[in-house]
């Protein structure tokens, strides 16, 4: 005798149905999250705009930017595709059948799809469900991208590169799970780097020093003059 399974955790349920009301929720409350970063996503599109959402005051670029960041465009036309494929196997339109499709925008196909009574009984939601949890992290990269990192040392214990972003205080090795901070990996990267031999501008030292957290009181050396 089988028994009928939610297509997500794998939990037994009720004949005619293919999500737990646990994953139902759990996927409705998915595609309503979608609408706001839907309208993000579209004032994301101005290549002139700060490319964080929470933050959208205009730049001065150097070039005259593109009109549209292509790549959102492209993520709004794939975001947009996948949830009128699942409005339309909600409502029962046929792919072909294109005088039945009064498909809506993406917006109200999010929300139709969310609040339709057939959502936890789509033979394929596990499809359309993976679909939606695999676009979530490049939208959000996209909304509110992630503060760019750049290696600053090595592991005070096992020596492998470490990366961080400019302000982070803690950094944790991905070896040997370490946590130092940031500044004594800057510190012991300008030691290293002064017992080679290195030679460095005034300008390099003082960066060096200010990354690493020492302040430098030095007047500035003669253009192209080397120090160290």
């Amino acid at each position: 005798m089988s028994v009928t399974v939610c297509q997500i955790c794998d939990t037994p349920i009720d004949d005619g149905y293919t999500l737990c009301p646990a994953c139902e929720l759990d996927f409705a409350l998915l595609l309503l999250q979608y609408v706001p970063w839907t309208h993000a996503l579209e004032a994301s599109l101005d290549a002139t705009l700060h490319p964080g959402g929470h933050q959208p005051t205009r730049i001065i670029t150097p070039v005259a930017p593109t009109p549209l960041r292509l790549d959102v465009l492209d993520h709004l036309d794939l975001l947009a595709s996948i949830a009128q494929g699942l409005w339309r196997r909600l409502t029962g339109v046929h792919i072909l059948d294109w005088k039945r499709d009064l498909c809506p925008d993406v917006i109200g196909c999010l929300t139709d799809a969310a609040m339709h009574p057939r959502l936890a009984q789509l033979p394929d939601v596990g499809m359309y469900v993976s679909q939606f949890q695999r676009l979530k992290p490049k939208t959000l990269a996209i909304i509110d991208p992630p503060e760019p990192v750049t290696p600053i040392g090595q592991c005070l214990q096992c020596g492998v590169t470490i990366s961080a972003s400019q302000t982070a205080s803690i950094v944790t090795c991905p070896t040997c799970g370490r946590e130092q901070t940031s500044s004594a990996v800057r510190l012991d990267l300008l030691e290293r780097s002064i017992r080679s031999g290195k030679s460095f501008t005034a300008g390099s030292a003082r960066d060096c020093c200010s990354r690493a957290g020492i302040g430098s009181a030095a007047r500035p050396s003669p253009r192209g003059r080397r120090v160290g």
